[in-house]
């Protein structure tokens, strides 16, 4: 009768289809090269240095999992921590990058981000349907954050209702007229988790990455 020779980590694991084979762990592993062990060619042993590479490919499987497991508990942790921060933002005023304020006082204040000097800047107040109420000209301004604050008046001078409003600005840039982003004022009426990671939901239906948000006030 004839023995069959010693079959190769190889030989066994090209029997394994291959989404196994993306999932083959340390038990599969240990499993694979024992049963090499007790089909071996009693008369052709398997080499102790064969088998002190094939312990040594055990050990990196082993070290590799024990890593994926490792990174995957920070990542939760972390993702934990996250959403307990991002919770506590929940009512809080916040300044960040969107078209839509939220105009509760008196005066409402925001920043404009200047990555370079302009020659002349406007600040376009709107109502929530787009309708044009005032127009702040602050002029040549030079590089750098700039705030601006709105009195919270039309332009004939009529005081405004508290409510959401639609702002915008634009500068001459290089001869063109560029419109720049805003971070205005707002509520976090909520946050959610998903494929952005941790969003915050303003009042009047916008959303903004928590890692946008320039201020908590």
């Amino acid at each position: 009768m004839e023995i069959s020779g010693v079959r190769s980590f190889s030989e066994l694991t090209s029997q394994i289809s291959g989404d196994e084979e993306e999932t083959l762990g340390k038990s599969a592993f240990l499993e694979l090269m024992i049963a090499q062990l007790d089909n071996q060619d009693p008369l052709e042993p398997a080499k102790n240095e064969d088998f002190i590479a094939q312990l040594a490919q055990f050990s990196s499987v082993e070290g590799i999992q024990n890593l994926n497991d490792s990174v995957n508990g920070m990542v939760n942790a972390m993702q934990s921590s996250l959403s307990l921060q991002a919770a506590s933002l929940v009512g809080r005023s916040v300044l960040a990058p969107t078209e839509m304020a939220l105009y509760e006082e008196a005066t409402m204040g925001g920043s404009i981000e200047l990555t370079e000097s302009v020659s002349s800047l406007n600040v376009d107040i709107q109502s929530a349907d787009g309708a044009l109420l005032r127009q702040i000209d602050l002029g040549p301004q030079a590089a750098g954050l700039l705030r601006f604050a709105w009195d919270g008046q039309n332009q004939a001078g009529t005081a405004m209702p508290a409510g959401m409003y639609r702002i915008s600005a634009s500068a001459d840039i290089a001869g063109e007229r560029q419109a720049l982003v805003t971070n205005l004022p707002n509520r976090v009426a909520g946050v959610t988790m998903g494929d952005r990671g941790v969003v915050a939901n303003l009042v009047g239906g916008t959303e903004v990455s928590t890692l946008d948000i320039k201020e908590i006030r």
